[in-house]
This record gives structure tokens, sequence and C-alpha cells, in this order.
């Protein structure tokens, strides 16, 4: 079968980084190699300083790579004019989008600066790209208001809706859920999932929300220490590429479920028995307050949950006692006094 996904990004031995005092320090230390396809979502993962804003603005040509060579749809970042290059690829990063006084309307009108040359007029046309941009990023009721006077959900639905204006097959968004909370987050995600299939636009965001990375990217780039893994989430959480690089003594990934479970020290063994509809906030519960909770009963310490259409019950049973609790917090409250004796 011949596979018709066109490539949008393609890199060969890259190194980036910046200047030090005259001196180029590479950023991570060593070669990248990767590249992107249309209608992808790519989650670009790492620890601080692992360079991910350095691979961004490398990639958009805002800085110079040291060696290798990159290609954003056939263009070069540096070689390329910066007009025929501005349609290819748009990026936002908070550096460059610290506009206040400006209606949401006139700013998503800046995407079409590759078209109109910052001062020509815009064409019926482009304000048919606006307006598409404005409406699908939802926030049509914005219109009018000054960026300074939106939320930062509202502010960065803005800034996706320029971008989208612009009109290109790839878009680098820099910590686009940084400061959002929880709801605005996940809806800035699906937005960026929903654009990468409807518009086939490659969509490359930094992130250090690797949980919510994990369920919503279609690829997972992580920077590690000595090298640059590409991979779908799934397969980055089998071949335990994240977890040799995030697991430690206090933290750990879940292969099934690709979220990460903390470690309690002195944690104690406890047998969970029940039925799914409240074994799995129990086991989160049991976990988040240090025991090591296993699918069947232990020799000491067992919760046995019991539920029906009128009654949910959880049973603690110990060598000594049998205790019922109604209330799920009960019964961890129960336990938190229980290891601290």
């Amino acid at each position: 079968m011949t596979n018709n996904i066109k490539t949008t990004i393609l890199a060969k031995d890259l190194i980036t980084g910046y200047r030090v005092n005259g001196k180029f320090k590479p950023v991570p230390s060593f070669n990248i190699n990767f590249d992107a396809k249309e209608g992808e979502l790519i989650a670009l993962i790492g620890s601080n300083g692992s360079g991910k804003t350095t691979l961004l603005r490398t990639i958009a040509g805002l800085h110079p790579s040291k060696s290798g060579d990159i290609s954003i749809c056939g263009l070069s970042p540096l070689k390329a004019n910066r007009l025929e290059f501005a349609k290819s690829l748009s990026i936002a990063t908070t550096e460059l989008l610290k506009i206040a006084y400006t209606s949401v309307n006139d700013f998503v009108m800046l995407g079409r600066f590759p078209y109109s040359h910052f001062f020509g007029k815009l064409t019926s046309k482009d304000l048919q790209i606006v307006d598409m941009a404005i409406e699908e990023t939802g926030i049509a009721s914005k219109r009018d208001e000054q960026m300074n006077c939106l939320s930062d959900g509202e502010r960065q639905r803005a800034i996706i809706a320029r971008t989208l204006a612009q009109d290109t097959p790839v878009i680098l968004l820099d910590e686009p859920t940084a400061y959002l909370d929880i709801k605005n987050k996940i809806e800035i995600l699906n937005l960026l999932k929903s654009l990468t299939s409807k518009y086939r636009k490659t969509i490359i965001f930094s992130t250090h929300d690797l949980a919510t990375a994990l369920h919503l990217a279609d690829k997972i780039w992580l920077i590690t220490s000595d090298k640059m893994i590409s991979k779908i989430p799934e397969q980055i959480i089998f071949d335990d590429d994240l977890a040799k690089e995030f697991n430690s003594d206090f933290m750990q990934i879940d292969k099934n479920t690709g979220n990460f479970n903390f470690i309690d020290k002195y944690n104690i063994s406890i047998g969970l028995i029940g039925d799914y509809g409240l074994y799995g906030m129990t086991l989160n519960a049991l976990k988040r307050i240090g025991f090591n909770v296993i699918s069947n009963k232990s020799d000491d310490l067992n919760v046995i949950i019991e539920e029906n259409e009128k009654l949910k019950i959880w049973k603690l049973i110990n060598a000594n006692e049998e205790l019922v609790f109604n209330q799920l917090e009960d019964l961890i409250l129960h336990l938190k006094m229980l290891k601290q004796k």
C-alpha cells in the first residue's frame, strides 16, 4: 500500500544551540534526526534545559544551527525568503506575542502578513480566513475586546487563531498550556488535535504536562540526556523510554495507564477487592497515601468494596477487627492514622 502522507519537516544530523561569549553551545549536546508528517500533533517533552525551546526556534529559523540539514515543506529556515517561509510555518511564543492594547480581531489579522506584506490591504479572502480562524478557536464573542482584557485561556485561543490565520502547513507552539487551569489545558489541546485532523496541519508544541500529552498527542518527541526519541505515546511507554528518563525513588510511570504513581518509601501492602465501579478511585486513593495495593487478599490488611444501587461501603479487615465505612474519605483518614502508629 502506498503511503501518501506528506513529510512536512525533515532534519538530519542537526546540532542546535546558541552562542555564549562568542562560542557556540550545543543544546542538546548531540545530533538530532527527526521528521514530522501532515496531520500530526506532536508533543515535545524533556527536562528543564533539555533544549525544547531552542529546537522550536531552530525549526522556525529564529536560531541558527551549528550544522546539519533541516527542511520545512522543502524550504530551509535560514536560506528561504522570509515571506515565502512564513507561508509554510508559523510560531507562537510568549516572547513574540506581547501585544496588549490590540483587539482580538486586529491581532488575528496579523497572521495574514505574509500575504499582505504587513501594510497591504486585506482582501475578501484574507478576511474570510481571519473569520474562520476566530470561529474555529471559539473566540468570536471576544472579537472586539483587547488582548490584555482576555483570560489566559482566551488569550491562548487568540494566539492559536493568529497562527491558524497565517494558513501554514506547520504550526509551532512553545508551552501553549502554561499557566492554564486544567479545563483550559484540555480544551486547548483538544483544539490543537481537531486542527490537525480537520486541516491536516502539523502542530508541534512543547509541554511539561506529560500526562495530557500522552493521552492526546499522535507522537512524542522526547529529548533525553543523550538522544532524541520519536515514537507514538504507547510505544514510548512500552519501551520504558519515559521510565528511564523520569522514574525515581519517589515517582514511577504506570505502564497500564501512562500516569505517574508517587511512591511512599514507608509503603505497606494492602489487598483491594471489589467490582469496577469504585475500584479505580479507591485504588488511586490508597496509592496516594502510600500503600502498595495488590489485587487480591493480603495476609494482614484488606479493603473489600461492596456496592449496589442502594448501598456503597468499604470494609477494612485486619487480623484484629473489621470496620465499615460509608465514605471513601473516612476510610482514607483512618488508614492515614493507622500508618502513623
